[in-house]
């Protein structure tokens, strides 16, 4: 039955189906008129993909962004991968409707435009929202097998920078892009993590600093002196409302070149490749900087748990990728050593001090 709230003038209806409550404004003050606006309201109510769990494929997609990656460091990718999704499988059409056949031609379509990793990311992106639906929705799952559509993948490769080249790099990048190079030499953090750092986020104080992480996980991260004489050395702007973030860059383009947050897909980075070409150096993406950290610091302690919890990985075989520089050093200590000589040494030097 509709109600008027205290203070105003029309009636509003607030029901509940199914354990989904509808509520709003009648949008008159008529009595008779208000009931039938609110008979009208639990007619649409009861179609309504949270009471039926017939969610279109992209309110699907739509509602998980919206409650989960909202916010995270993430969320550009996830919704590039959804845009990427929707490029080929019908938005309008329910979810609980997708079939196999649907997934495969999504997959031959997107294969023969981007990697078989791309691909793989993009259909756990999907399964990660339909579950969503299912789990906090109530929507109907498909009946469908994402992971039998997935291809293996090749171990992810190992780019180390080499000192001369991250010399040439330096040479040829704009100076503005410096701080976030030279950060993610110094932490292994990934760009995301490293974009979305703000100022409030740093304490050196007490020399630690908080990195957002994959998964919306959250990392203490020690602040060495190295990367404390960087901080230092950067414009603070965490006075201003709309720039809280630590590394920002000049905006060139305008007139006034206004310093700029950092996103994730933004122009920037065309400077970087372009810097990359310039120094003449292959084969190199803004992650292997991160691969360049690891294998740094596991070449100068040699300890893989230390490097695996600065990495922010959840398991230490993930780290495992990074195991040849050991390897490296171990082959490197034998090419020193060997049992037979150093036996026949002793052997002279015990015969000589007996004579």
């Amino acid at each position: 039955m509709p109600y008027r709230p205290k203070g105003t003038r029309n009636w509003h209806y607030d029901f509940q189906i199914r354990g989904r409550r509808f509520h709003g404004s009648c949008g008159t003050d008529d009595f008779e008129e208000a009931k039938a606006v609110e008979a009208a309201a639990r007619v649409k109510a009861r179609s309504a993909p949270a009471v039926t769990g017939r969610f279109t494929l992209s309110e699907a997609l739509g509602t998980y962004a919206a409650d989960v990656t909202n916010g995270q460091p993430s969320a550009g990718t996830t919704l590039s991968q959804f845009r990427a999704i929707l490029a080929v499988l019908d938005g309008s059409r329910p979810m609980a409707d997708l079939t196999n056949a649907d997934l495969m031609r999504f997959v031959a379509v997107r294969r023969a435009e981007v990697s078989d990793s791309t691909v793989n990311r993009q259909l756990q992106a999907l399964g990660r929202a339909l579950r969503h639906m299912e789990k906090i929705h109530g929507a109907t799952m498909p009946a469908i097998d994402i992971k039998a559509l997935q291809r293996a993948e090749p171990e992810e490769r190992v780019r180390e920078l080499q000192l001369a080249e991250q010399e040439r790099l330096l040479q040829h990048l704009r100076l503005d892009l410096h701080p976030l190079v030279k950060f993610a030499l110094m932490t292994g953090a990934r760009l995301s993590t490293i974009i979305e750092l703000r100022w409030s986020d740093i304490d050196l104080d007490t020399g630690r600093m908080v990195f957002r992480l994959k998964g919306a996980r959250t990392m203490r991260f020690p602040i060495s002196p190295e990367i404390r004489a960087l901080l230092t050395t950067l414009p603070r702007s965490d006075q201003a409302a709309d720039r809280p973030f630590v590394f920002t860059y000049l905006d060139h383009s305008s007139k006034k070149k206004p310093r700029r947050r950092i996103r994730q897909n933004s122009h920037v980075f065309n400077d970087f490749r372009a810097a990359l070409a310039a120094a003449g150096i292959d084969d190199f993406r803004f992650h292997d900087l991160r691969h360049t950290f690891a294998t740094r610091l596991l070449r100068q302690t040699g300890n893989i748990k230390l490097v695996s919890r600065l990495l922010g990985h959840t398991t230490v075989e993930t780290t495992s990728r990074y195991a040849h520089v050991l390897d490296d050093d171990l082959a490197a200590a034998l090419d020193g050593f060997s049992v037979l000589t150093n036996s026949e040494r002793r052997s002279r030097k015990a015969r000589h001090q007996r004579k």
